[in-house]
Protein backbone atom coordinates (compact mmCIF):
# COMPACT_ATOMS: atom_id res chain seq x y z
CA UNK A 1 0.00 0.00 0.00
CA UNK A 2 1.06 3.62 -0.83
CA UNK A 3 2.37 5.72 2.40
CA UNK A 4 2.89 9.52 2.78
CA UNK A 5 6.07 10.39 4.82
CA UNK A 6 5.75 13.44 6.98
CA UNK A 7 8.94 14.47 7.73
CA UNK A 8 9.64 17.89 10.36
CA UNK A 9 13.03 18.92 9.08
CA UNK A 10 13.82 20.37 12.66
CA UNK A 11 16.34 18.36 14.84
CA UNK A 12 14.22 18.33 18.43
CA UNK A 13 11.07 17.02 17.01
CA UNK A 14 11.61 13.63 18.11
CA UNK A 15 9.13 11.48 19.74
CA UNK A 16 7.63 13.24 22.81
CA UNK A 17 8.94 11.79 25.83
CA UNK A 18 6.34 10.15 27.84
CA UNK A 19 7.01 10.09 31.81
CA UNK A 20 5.07 6.73 32.62
CA UNK A 21 1.23 5.45 31.05
CA UNK A 22 -0.05 8.40 31.93
CA UNK A 23 2.08 11.54 31.50
CA UNK A 24 3.26 13.15 28.28
CA UNK A 25 5.49 16.32 28.24
CA UNK A 26 5.60 18.37 25.45
CA UNK A 27 6.66 21.50 23.17
CA UNK A 28 4.79 23.00 20.98
CA UNK A 29 6.94 21.60 18.16
CA UNK A 30 6.74 18.26 19.98
CA UNK A 31 2.82 18.52 20.07
CA UNK A 32 2.50 19.64 16.09
CA UNK A 33 5.13 16.23 15.62
CA UNK A 34 2.82 14.35 17.96
CA UNK A 35 -0.57 15.47 16.07
CA UNK A 36 0.87 14.90 12.71
CA UNK A 37 1.64 11.27 13.67
CA UNK A 38 -1.25 10.28 15.35
CA UNK A 39 -4.31 12.12 14.82
CA UNK A 40 -7.09 10.18 13.84
CA UNK A 41 -7.95 13.07 11.23
CA UNK A 42 -5.03 12.96 9.16
CA UNK A 43 -4.74 9.01 8.89
CA UNK A 44 -8.36 8.86 7.68
CA UNK A 45 -7.20 11.28 5.29
CA UNK A 46 -4.17 9.83 4.33
CA UNK A 47 -5.96 7.06 2.72
CA UNK A 48 -7.48 9.33 0.05
CA UNK A 49 -4.64 10.36 -2.12
CA UNK A 50 -3.76 6.62 -1.98
CA UNK A 51 -7.29 5.54 -3.29
CA UNK A 52 -7.18 8.55 -6.03
CA UNK A 53 -3.77 7.33 -7.15
CA UNK A 54 -4.87 3.78 -7.80
CA UNK A 55 -8.11 5.46 -9.97
CA UNK A 56 -5.61 6.92 -11.60
CA UNK A 57 -3.21 3.32 -12.07
CA UNK A 58 -6.29 1.70 -13.07
CA UNK A 59 -7.43 4.50 -15.79
CA UNK A 60 -4.16 4.09 -17.59
CA UNK A 61 -5.18 0.18 -18.01
CA UNK A 62 -7.27 0.89 -21.21
CA UNK A 63 -3.50 0.22 -23.29
CA UNK A 64 -2.85 -3.13 -21.31
CA UNK A 65 -2.44 -5.55 -23.84
CA UNK A 66 -5.65 -8.37 -23.85
CA UNK A 67 -5.27 -11.91 -24.46
CA UNK A 68 -8.35 -13.55 -25.48
CA UNK A 69 -9.27 -17.22 -25.81
CA UNK A 70 -12.27 -19.24 -27.24
CA UNK A 71 -13.38 -22.78 -27.73
CA UNK A 72 -17.11 -23.49 -28.34
CA UNK A 73 -18.22 -27.01 -29.51
CA UNK A 74 -21.60 -27.84 -30.49
CA UNK A 75 -23.73 -31.22 -31.38
CA UNK A 76 -26.84 -31.12 -33.68
CA UNK A 77 -28.96 -34.67 -33.84
CA UNK A 78 -30.38 -35.10 -37.34
CA UNK A 79 -33.75 -35.54 -37.52
CA UNK A 80 -34.65 -39.27 -39.07
CA UNK A 81 -31.45 -40.23 -39.73
CA UNK A 82 -28.77 -41.92 -36.95
CA UNK A 83 -26.39 -39.23 -37.41
CA UNK A 84 -25.44 -36.08 -36.08
CA UNK A 85 -23.77 -32.89 -36.80
CA UNK A 86 -20.42 -31.50 -34.72
CA UNK A 87 -18.96 -28.48 -34.77
CA UNK A 88 -15.70 -27.24 -32.78
CA UNK A 89 -14.34 -23.72 -32.71
CA UNK A 90 -11.44 -22.33 -31.39
CA UNK A 91 -10.01 -18.67 -30.99
CA UNK A 92 -6.77 -17.41 -29.64
CA UNK A 93 -5.94 -14.10 -30.46
CA UNK A 94 -3.93 -10.51 -28.33
CA UNK A 95 -4.79 -7.05 -28.89
CA UNK A 96 -4.64 -3.27 -27.23
CA UNK A 97 -5.71 0.24 -27.70
CA UNK A 98 -3.33 2.37 -29.24
CA UNK A 99 -2.69 6.19 -27.98
CA UNK A 100 -4.24 7.52 -31.34
CA UNK A 101 -7.21 5.28 -31.17
CA UNK A 102 -6.84 2.61 -32.87
CA UNK A 103 -7.65 -0.93 -31.53
CA UNK A 104 -5.41 -3.66 -33.05
CA UNK A 105 -5.93 -7.34 -32.45
CA UNK A 106 -3.65 -10.36 -33.88
CA UNK A 107 -5.67 -13.76 -33.69
CA UNK A 108 -5.83 -17.43 -35.11
CA UNK A 109 -8.97 -19.08 -35.50
CA UNK A 110 -10.02 -22.59 -37.02
CA UNK A 111 -13.36 -24.02 -36.60
CA UNK A 112 -14.16 -28.31 -37.77
CA UNK A 113 -17.11 -29.23 -38.75
CA UNK A 114 -17.84 -32.91 -38.98
CA UNK A 115 -20.90 -34.54 -40.37
CA UNK A 116 -20.61 -38.47 -40.11
CA UNK A 117 -22.96 -39.10 -42.92
CA UNK A 118 -24.36 -36.03 -44.99
CA UNK A 119 -27.86 -38.45 -46.16
CA UNK A 120 -27.89 -35.56 -49.20
CA UNK A 121 -24.78 -36.60 -51.03
CA UNK A 122 -23.92 -39.81 -49.09
CA UNK A 123 -20.63 -38.95 -48.14
CA UNK A 124 -18.93 -38.25 -45.08
CA UNK A 125 -17.77 -34.61 -44.45
CA UNK A 126 -14.95 -33.60 -42.09
CA UNK A 127 -12.93 -29.99 -42.83
CA UNK A 128 -10.68 -27.58 -40.99
CA UNK A 129 -10.93 -24.02 -41.50
CA UNK A 130 -8.86 -21.98 -40.08
CA UNK A 131 -7.67 -18.17 -40.29
CA UNK A 132 -4.28 -16.09 -38.89
CA UNK A 133 -4.38 -12.09 -39.30
CA UNK A 134 -4.64 -9.21 -38.09
CA UNK A 135 -7.39 -6.87 -37.60
CA UNK A 136 -7.54 -3.20 -36.99
CA UNK A 137 -10.33 -0.39 -36.12
CA UNK A 138 -9.59 3.15 -36.56
CA UNK A 139 -11.96 5.87 -35.02
CA UNK A 140 -11.92 8.91 -37.61
CA UNK A 141 -14.53 11.27 -35.57
CA UNK A 142 -15.45 9.93 -31.95
CA UNK A 143 -12.87 8.69 -30.25
CA UNK A 144 -10.06 9.81 -32.70
CA UNK A 145 -6.73 10.81 -31.40
CA UNK A 146 -4.63 11.39 -28.15
CA UNK A 147 -7.73 13.37 -26.64
CA UNK A 148 -9.76 10.14 -27.12
CA UNK A 149 -8.02 7.88 -25.77
CA UNK A 150 -5.53 9.67 -22.72
CA UNK A 151 -9.32 11.58 -21.86
CA UNK A 152 -10.35 9.64 -18.56
CA UNK A 153 -6.10 9.04 -17.76
CA UNK A 154 -5.77 12.85 -17.60
CA UNK A 155 -9.12 13.24 -15.80
CA UNK A 156 -8.29 10.42 -13.28
CA UNK A 157 -5.02 12.24 -12.49
CA UNK A 158 -6.44 15.77 -11.98
CA UNK A 159 -8.55 13.98 -9.30
CA UNK A 160 -5.52 12.44 -7.68
CA UNK A 161 -4.18 15.88 -7.75
CA UNK A 162 -6.72 17.10 -5.92
CA UNK A 163 -7.26 14.59 -3.91
CA UNK A 164 -3.28 15.40 -2.52
CA UNK A 165 -4.31 18.66 -1.86
CA UNK A 166 -7.23 17.43 0.24
CA UNK A 167 -4.76 16.16 2.51
CA UNK A 168 -2.20 18.83 2.72
CA UNK A 169 -5.05 20.75 3.51
CA UNK A 170 -5.78 18.16 6.49
CA UNK A 171 -2.28 18.72 7.66
CA UNK A 172 -2.60 22.47 7.63
CA UNK A 173 -5.97 22.33 9.60
CA UNK A 174 -4.47 20.05 12.16
CA UNK A 175 -1.19 22.43 12.47
CA UNK A 176 -3.29 25.35 13.04
CA UNK A 177 -6.10 23.73 15.43
CA UNK A 178 -2.70 22.05 17.51
CA UNK A 179 -1.07 25.73 17.79
CA UNK A 180 -4.62 27.19 18.52
CA UNK A 181 -5.20 24.15 21.37
CA UNK A 182 -1.56 24.67 22.79
CA UNK A 183 -1.75 28.34 23.34
CA UNK A 184 -5.39 27.92 24.54
CA UNK A 185 -4.21 24.84 27.55
CA UNK A 186 -1.43 27.50 28.41
CA UNK A 187 -3.45 30.49 28.48
CA UNK A 188 -6.26 28.24 30.75
CA UNK A 189 -3.20 27.26 32.88
CA UNK A 190 -1.43 30.83 33.30
CA UNK A 191 -5.67 31.82 33.85
CA UNK A 192 -5.99 29.29 36.85
CA UNK A 193 -3.03 29.87 38.45
CA UNK A 194 -3.91 34.17 38.46
CA UNK A 195 -7.17 32.89 39.68
CA UNK A 196 -5.63 30.67 42.66
CA UNK A 197 -3.28 33.48 43.29
CA UNK A 198 -5.86 36.13 43.60
CA UNK A 199 -7.99 33.88 45.67
CA UNK A 200 -5.43 33.06 48.08
CA UNK A 201 -3.99 36.94 48.55
CA UNK A 202 -7.94 37.33 49.60
CA UNK A 203 -7.41 34.62 51.49
CA UNK A 204 -4.20 36.35 53.06
CA UNK A 205 -6.00 39.52 53.38
CA UNK A 206 -8.90 38.32 55.53
CA UNK A 207 -6.27 36.91 57.79
CA UNK A 208 -4.29 39.96 57.93
CA UNK A 209 -7.89 41.85 58.75
CA UNK A 210 -8.98 39.52 61.76
CA UNK A 211 -5.44 40.31 63.55
CA UNK A 212 -6.10 44.22 62.81
CA UNK A 213 -10.11 43.88 64.12
CA UNK A 214 -8.26 41.84 67.58
CA UNK A 215 -5.95 44.90 67.85
CA UNK A 216 -8.55 47.64 67.37
CA UNK A 217 -6.78 48.55 63.98
CA UNK A 218 -10.08 48.08 61.75
CA UNK A 219 -13.35 48.03 61.96
CA UNK A 220 -14.94 44.09 62.03
CA UNK A 221 -16.55 45.04 58.65
CA UNK A 222 -13.35 45.14 56.57
CA UNK A 223 -13.36 41.36 57.29
CA UNK A 224 -16.99 40.97 55.58
CA UNK A 225 -15.64 42.44 52.55
CA UNK A 226 -12.81 40.21 52.99
CA UNK A 227 -14.79 36.87 53.40
CA UNK A 228 -16.99 38.03 50.54
CA UNK A 229 -14.27 38.51 48.06
CA UNK A 230 -12.56 35.50 48.96
CA UNK A 231 -16.01 33.27 48.28
CA UNK A 232 -16.11 34.97 44.95
CA UNK A 233 -12.94 34.59 44.44
CA UNK A 234 -13.27 30.51 44.70
CA UNK A 235 -15.54 30.54 42.25
CA UNK A 236 -12.97 31.79 39.37
CA UNK A 237 -10.85 29.17 40.42
CA UNK A 238 -13.73 26.69 39.72
CA UNK A 239 -14.54 27.89 36.69
CA UNK A 240 -10.84 28.21 35.37
CA UNK A 241 -10.15 24.55 36.58
CA UNK A 242 -12.72 23.37 34.28
CA UNK A 243 -11.98 25.93 31.72
CA UNK A 244 -8.48 23.95 31.44
CA UNK A 245 -9.68 20.63 31.59
CA UNK A 246 -11.50 21.09 28.54
CA UNK A 247 -8.88 23.10 26.83
CA UNK A 248 -6.74 20.22 27.96
CA UNK A 249 -8.83 17.24 26.54
CA UNK A 250 -8.85 19.24 23.45
CA UNK A 251 -5.14 19.19 22.66
CA UNK A 252 -5.57 15.35 23.94
CA UNK A 253 -7.48 14.86 21.23
CA UNK A 254 -5.86 16.17 18.57
CA UNK A 255 -2.08 14.51 19.77
CA UNK A 256 -3.05 11.18 21.23
CA UNK A 257 -4.61 8.49 19.58
CA UNK A 258 -5.50 5.39 22.23
CA UNK A 259 -9.23 5.96 23.35
CA UNK A 260 -8.65 3.81 26.25
CA UNK A 261 -6.05 5.97 27.92
CA UNK A 262 -6.70 9.49 26.34
CA UNK A 263 -8.99 10.76 29.69
CA UNK A 264 -6.37 9.37 31.97
CA UNK A 265 -3.73 11.18 30.06
CA UNK A 266 -1.72 13.72 31.82
CA UNK A 267 -0.56 16.71 29.39
CA UNK A 268 2.44 18.62 30.77
CA UNK A 269 3.17 21.60 28.35
CA UNK A 270 6.16 23.81 28.01
CA UNK A 271 5.53 27.72 28.19
CA UNK A 272 5.25 28.70 24.22
CA UNK A 273 7.72 31.14 22.93
CA UNK A 274 7.66 34.91 23.16
CA UNK A 275 5.93 35.72 19.65
CA UNK A 276 7.87 37.74 17.52
CA UNK A 277 6.45 40.91 15.72
CA UNK A 278 5.12 39.87 11.85
CA UNK A 279 4.26 42.51 9.73
CA UNK A 280 1.94 41.18 6.89
CA UNK A 281 1.88 42.02 2.94
CA UNK A 282 -1.29 41.45 1.51
CA UNK A 283 -0.04 41.67 -2.31
CA UNK A 284 3.32 39.32 -1.56
CA UNK A 285 0.93 36.87 0.60
CA UNK A 286 -1.87 36.70 -1.95
CA UNK A 287 0.44 35.22 -4.78
CA UNK A 288 1.87 33.09 -2.01
CA UNK A 289 -1.76 31.89 -1.47
CA UNK A 290 -2.41 31.12 -5.09
CA UNK A 291 1.13 28.86 -5.29
CA UNK A 292 0.42 26.82 -2.46
CA UNK A 293 -3.06 26.99 -0.48
CA UNK A 294 -4.34 23.73 -1.03
CA UNK A 295 -7.86 24.69 -1.76
CA UNK A 296 -6.79 26.57 -4.22
CA UNK A 297 -4.74 24.15 -5.73
CA UNK A 298 -7.63 21.72 -5.62
CA UNK A 299 -10.14 24.23 -7.54
CA UNK A 300 -7.69 24.56 -10.00
CA UNK A 301 -7.69 20.59 -10.75
CA UNK A 302 -11.33 20.47 -10.45
CA UNK A 303 -11.36 23.39 -13.55
CA UNK A 304 -9.03 21.21 -15.20
CA UNK A 305 -11.05 18.11 -14.61
CA UNK A 306 -14.28 20.34 -16.07
CA UNK A 307 -12.26 21.41 -18.93
CA UNK A 308 -11.32 17.83 -20.02
CA UNK A 309 -14.56 16.61 -19.52
CA UNK A 310 -16.05 19.01 -21.90
CA UNK A 311 -13.98 17.98 -24.43
CA UNK A 312 -14.50 14.82 -23.98
CA UNK A 313 -18.49 15.00 -24.12
CA UNK A 314 -17.86 16.99 -27.56
CA UNK A 315 -16.18 14.37 -29.19
CA UNK A 316 -18.94 11.85 -27.92
CA UNK A 317 -21.65 14.03 -29.44
CA UNK A 318 -19.79 13.30 -33.31
CA UNK A 319 -21.18 10.91 -35.24
CA UNK A 320 -19.18 7.79 -35.17
CA UNK A 321 -16.87 6.42 -37.92
CA UNK A 322 -14.64 3.85 -37.87
CA UNK A 323 -12.39 2.19 -40.71
CA UNK A 324 -12.05 -0.96 -40.17
CA UNK A 325 -9.95 -3.46 -41.85
CA UNK A 326 -7.87 -7.26 -41.67
CA UNK A 327 -5.56 -8.60 -43.47
CA UNK A 328 -4.24 -12.88 -43.04
CA UNK A 329 -4.21 -15.83 -44.34
CA UNK A 330 -6.55 -18.25 -44.74
CA UNK A 331 -6.48 -22.20 -44.08
CA UNK A 332 -8.55 -25.27 -45.57
CA UNK A 333 -7.60 -29.01 -44.77
CA UNK A 334 -9.02 -32.15 -43.30
CA UNK A 335 -6.98 -32.06 -40.38
CA UNK A 336 -6.10 -29.10 -37.60
CA UNK A 337 -2.45 -29.08 -38.36
CA UNK A 338 -2.64 -28.80 -42.01
CA UNK A 339 -5.04 -26.44 -41.91
CA UNK A 340 -3.30 -24.27 -39.19
CA UNK A 341 0.13 -24.32 -41.70
CA UNK A 342 -2.09 -23.16 -44.44
CA UNK A 343 -2.94 -20.41 -42.69
CA UNK A 344 0.39 -19.64 -41.50
CA UNK A 345 2.71 -20.27 -44.23
CA UNK A 346 1.44 -20.51 -47.84
CA UNK A 347 -2.57 -20.40 -47.52
CA UNK A 348 -4.80 -17.99 -49.03
CA UNK A 349 -4.68 -14.53 -48.58
CA UNK A 350 -7.78 -12.54 -47.22
CA UNK A 351 -8.70 -8.77 -46.39
CA UNK A 352 -11.60 -6.81 -45.35
CA UNK A 353 -11.62 -3.46 -45.06
CA UNK A 354 -14.73 -1.58 -44.60
CA UNK A 355 -16.16 1.64 -42.66
CA UNK A 356 -18.86 1.32 -39.78
CA UNK A 357 -21.28 4.92 -39.51
CA UNK A 358 -23.35 5.78 -36.97
CA UNK A 359 -25.14 8.74 -35.59
CA UNK A 360 -28.29 8.43 -33.38
CA UNK A 361 -30.81 11.15 -34.32
CA UNK A 362 -31.31 14.06 -32.85
CA UNK A 363 -28.74 12.94 -30.50
CA UNK A 364 -30.05 14.61 -27.42
CA UNK A 365 -29.02 12.28 -25.41
CA UNK A 366 -25.12 13.33 -26.18
CA UNK A 367 -26.05 17.72 -27.13
CA UNK A 368 -27.14 17.68 -23.68
CA UNK A 369 -23.89 15.71 -21.91
CA UNK A 370 -22.05 18.32 -23.95
CA UNK A 371 -24.34 21.43 -22.79
CA UNK A 372 -24.05 20.14 -19.16
CA UNK A 373 -20.48 19.56 -19.50
CA UNK A 374 -20.02 23.39 -20.81
CA UNK A 375 -22.05 24.96 -17.87
CA UNK A 376 -20.15 22.68 -14.81
CA UNK A 377 -16.72 24.20 -16.62
CA UNK A 378 -18.14 27.89 -16.04
CA UNK A 379 -19.69 27.23 -12.78
CA UNK A 380 -15.64 25.70 -11.97
CA UNK A 381 -14.13 28.86 -13.69
CA UNK A 382 -16.19 31.07 -11.81
CA UNK A 383 -16.04 29.61 -8.54
CA UNK A 384 -12.05 29.74 -9.20
CA UNK A 385 -12.54 33.49 -9.01
CA UNK A 386 -14.59 33.59 -6.19
CA UNK A 387 -12.11 31.81 -4.49
CA UNK A 388 -9.69 34.26 -4.92
CA UNK A 389 -11.63 37.15 -3.83
CA UNK A 390 -12.87 34.60 -0.74
CA UNK A 391 -9.03 34.25 -0.65
CA UNK A 392 -8.24 38.04 -0.23
CA UNK A 393 -10.89 39.30 2.26
CA UNK A 394 -9.71 36.29 4.46
CA UNK A 395 -6.06 37.55 4.31
CA UNK A 396 -7.18 41.01 5.11
CA UNK A 397 -9.51 39.53 8.39
CA UNK A 398 -6.23 37.91 9.35
CA UNK A 399 -3.73 40.62 8.78
CA UNK A 400 -5.97 43.17 10.41
CA UNK A 401 -6.68 40.68 13.16
CA UNK A 402 -2.93 39.98 13.62
CA UNK A 403 -1.98 43.86 13.81
CA UNK A 404 -4.73 44.50 16.25
CA UNK A 405 -3.73 41.11 18.77
CA UNK A 406 -0.26 42.60 18.43
CA UNK A 407 -1.14 46.31 19.81
CA UNK A 408 -3.16 44.45 22.19
CA UNK A 409 -0.13 42.96 23.56
CA UNK A 410 1.70 46.52 24.17
CA UNK A 411 -1.63 48.03 25.86
CA UNK A 412 -2.04 44.73 28.16
CA UNK A 413 1.28 44.74 29.05
CA UNK A 414 1.18 48.09 30.01
CA UNK A 415 -1.80 48.28 31.69
CA UNK A 416 -0.53 45.31 34.32
CA UNK A 417 2.60 47.00 35.09
CA UNK A 418 0.42 50.21 36.00
CA UNK A 419 -1.78 47.79 37.89
CA UNK A 420 0.82 46.00 39.80
CA UNK A 421 2.06 49.39 41.14
CA UNK A 422 -0.97 50.62 41.98
CA UNK A 423 -1.46 47.62 43.94
CA UNK A 424 1.78 48.12 45.56
CA UNK A 425 1.28 51.54 46.83
CA UNK A 426 -2.06 50.49 48.42
CA UNK A 427 -1.14 47.71 50.19
CA UNK A 428 1.44 50.16 51.85
CA UNK A 429 -1.26 52.57 52.61
CA UNK A 430 -3.40 49.75 54.12
CA UNK A 431 -0.56 48.75 56.15
CA UNK A 432 0.13 52.32 57.40
CA UNK A 433 -3.63 52.23 58.08
CA UNK A 434 -4.66 54.90 55.45
CA UNK A 435 -6.28 53.02 52.56
CA UNK A 436 -9.31 50.60 53.04
CA UNK A 437 -9.52 46.77 52.44
CA UNK A 438 -12.47 47.88 49.75
CA UNK A 439 -9.76 49.41 47.86
CA UNK A 440 -6.82 46.74 48.26
CA UNK A 441 -9.66 43.97 47.02
CA UNK A 442 -10.59 46.14 44.07
CA UNK A 443 -6.92 46.55 42.75
CA UNK A 444 -6.35 42.98 43.39
CA UNK A 445 -8.86 42.32 40.75
CA UNK A 446 -7.80 44.96 38.35
CA UNK A 447 -3.89 43.39 38.45
CA UNK A 448 -5.72 40.07 38.20
CA UNK A 449 -7.86 41.09 35.12
CA UNK A 450 -4.87 42.71 33.71
CA UNK A 451 -2.66 39.98 33.72
CA UNK A 452 -5.12 37.99 31.90
CA UNK A 453 -5.67 40.05 29.30
CA UNK A 454 -1.39 40.20 28.61
CA UNK A 455 -1.72 36.49 28.67
CA UNK A 456 -4.67 36.29 26.48
CA UNK A 457 -3.45 38.67 23.63
CA UNK A 458 -0.07 36.70 23.74
CA UNK A 459 -2.33 33.78 23.19
CA UNK A 460 -4.73 35.43 20.35
CA UNK A 461 -2.00 36.91 18.65
CA UNK A 462 0.50 33.35 18.63
CA UNK A 463 -3.13 31.78 16.98
CA UNK A 464 -3.69 34.53 14.93
CA UNK A 465 0.33 34.10 13.37
CA UNK A 466 -1.22 30.46 12.79
CA UNK A 467 -4.15 31.52 10.96
CA UNK A 468 -2.69 34.21 8.80
CA UNK A 469 -0.34 31.59 7.96
CA UNK A 470 -2.35 29.00 6.99
CA UNK A 471 -4.83 31.38 4.94
CA UNK A 472 -1.66 32.02 2.76
CA UNK A 473 -0.36 28.82 2.57
CA UNK A 474 3.01 28.81 4.53
CA UNK A 475 1.66 27.10 8.26
CA UNK A 476 4.00 23.94 6.89
CA UNK A 477 7.10 25.85 6.01
CA UNK A 478 7.51 28.35 9.11
CA UNK A 479 6.61 25.14 10.89
CA UNK A 480 9.52 22.91 9.03
CA UNK A 481 6.82 20.38 7.81
CA UNK A 482 8.03 18.33 4.71
CA UNK A 483 5.04 16.03 2.84
CA UNK A 484 6.66 13.52 0.54
CA UNK A 485 4.52 12.06 -1.38
CA UNK A 486 5.33 8.66 -2.82
CA UNK A 487 4.59 7.88 -6.74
Amino acid sequence: MNRYNISIITAFLATAPLLSAETLQLTMEEAIAQALERNFAIRVERFEPAIARQQSRAASGIFDPVIESEYFYQEESLAGFDASDESASARFGVGSLLPWGMEWEAAIEASDRSTPFDPFTGTVSDSVSSFAGITVTQPILRNFGLDGTYSTLRIAREAANGSWEGFRARVMDTVESTISAYQTMYFAQQNLRIAERNRDLALQLLEDNRRRVETGVMAPLDIVQAESEAALREVSVISSEAFLQQAENALKGLVWDNPATILELDLEIAPPKEPDFFKPELGRDFQLALQNLPEYLAAESGLNIRELELRQFRRNALPQLDIVGSIGRLGIDQTLSDSLDQSLNDGETRYTIGAVFSFPFPNRSRSAEKVQAYLKRNQADLQLVQLEQSIRIQLDDAATQLEADWARIGAARKARELSEKSLEAEEKKLRAGTSSTFVVLRLQGDLAVAEIREINALTDYAISAARYNRVRGSILDVYSIQLDEEK
